[in-house]
């Protein structure tokens, strides 16, 4: 049975907390304008397992939905619209550039995850993590791109502002509500990463930095993320306020710097070496700062920002 999580920390905003896989947690939020909204929408099953409970605890369904809101493409934020489409007639709003990975589970799967398997020579797993992938999160057709500076009006003040945070994704996205000064980030500021003692997945490092220079330039009372993430001083709540979000998004900020410093003098100290080798050379001075658990399969906390870093400094 699913364990419900729901906080509702503001008259029109409901926190929605969902579980997938082994660990995995994702935070939603539900949004009540003249239309209901609701930002990020798990995996396949969290409208049934987790989205549905909750607004029958506050005497509505699933039916009541109109707007789908997603923050961007991956599986955990986006692999249940098509479910709640389906229970709803919602419509999908979909950051621009990550409307391809939404629509097709097969190109997300190569622009983002195949690496996982490809990176340690073990093409033959790739068939197995694809399907895998589709277990989790179903295609959807997108009926609004969402481009940069457009205005969100869901009625009864709610306004949200589409900020585009590139990062994690291309098209990462976040959401902006001035009036309360919230921001909706899903995984556009990842901290540390949602896992203790692993790494942010961070897939476009320069895009990322630029990201968080403006987002420290924003009126913020209330920072929602889209994970449990860790940083380097602050608790794991998903919900940050006052000061507590703009530190979490300079931590982020630093954390990255972090990273991209420890390739950089890794592939100055290896220049040529193949990606493995600069990770794990790089590891002694990521220890220095991080606090890190190593794969026994690749001897490393993670890939996606190592290699995104390596890449940078080819």
């Amino acid at each position: 049975m699913a364990v419900h999580t729901d906080f509702k920390f503001h008259p029109q905003v409901t926190q929605i907390g969902c579980y997938w896989g082994a660990g995995g947690h994702t935070e939603l939020y539900l949004l009540e304008g003249d239309q209901l909204a609701i930002v990020d929408t798990g995996c396949n099953d969290t409208p049934r397992e987790y989205i549905a409970p909750a607004l029958e605890g506050m005497g509505r369904s699933l039916k009541d939905v109109a707007v789908i809101i997603n923050t961007h493409g991956h599986f955990d934020h986006a692999g249940g619209d098509a479910q709640l489409v389906a229970a709803s007639g919602a419509k999908v709003w979909m950051p621009e550039k990550d409307v391809d990975i939404a629509e097709s589970i097969d190109r997300q799967f190569d622009l983002y995850f195949a690496q996982n398997d490809v990176l340690v020579g073990r093409p033959d797993r790739l068939d197995a993590s694809r399907a895998n992938l589709k277990k989790q999160a179903d295609p959807v057709k997108v009926d609004r791109a969402l481009k940069p500076g457009e205005v969100l009006d869901l009625g009864r003040g709610v306004e949200l502002h589409v900020v585009p945070t590139p990062g994690h994704t291309i098209g990462s996205t976040s959401f902006y509500w001035p009036r309360e000064g919230m921001l909706f980030t899903g995984d556009g500021v990842p901290g540390a990463g949602s896992r203790p003692r692993q790494l942010p997945l961070i897939y476009c490092p320069e895009a990322y930095e630029d990201t968080i220079d403006y987002l420290l330039t924003l009126d913020l009372n209330v920072l929602c993320v889209g994970h449990h993430y860790v940083s380097l001083s602050l608790t794991r709540e998903s919900a940050k306020f006052g000061r507590a979000g703009k530190k979490f998004i300079s931590e982020s900020g630093e954390i990255g710097r972090i990273i991209a410093r420890a390739m950089e003098w890794a592939v100055a100290e290896r220049p040529g070496a193949p990606f493995l080798e600069a990770a794990k050379a790089c590891l002694s001075r990521l220890a220095e700062r991080l606090p890190l658990d190593l794969s026994p399969e690749t001897g490393l906390p993670g890939l996606a920002s190592l290699y995104a870093s390596w890449q940078r400094y080819q």
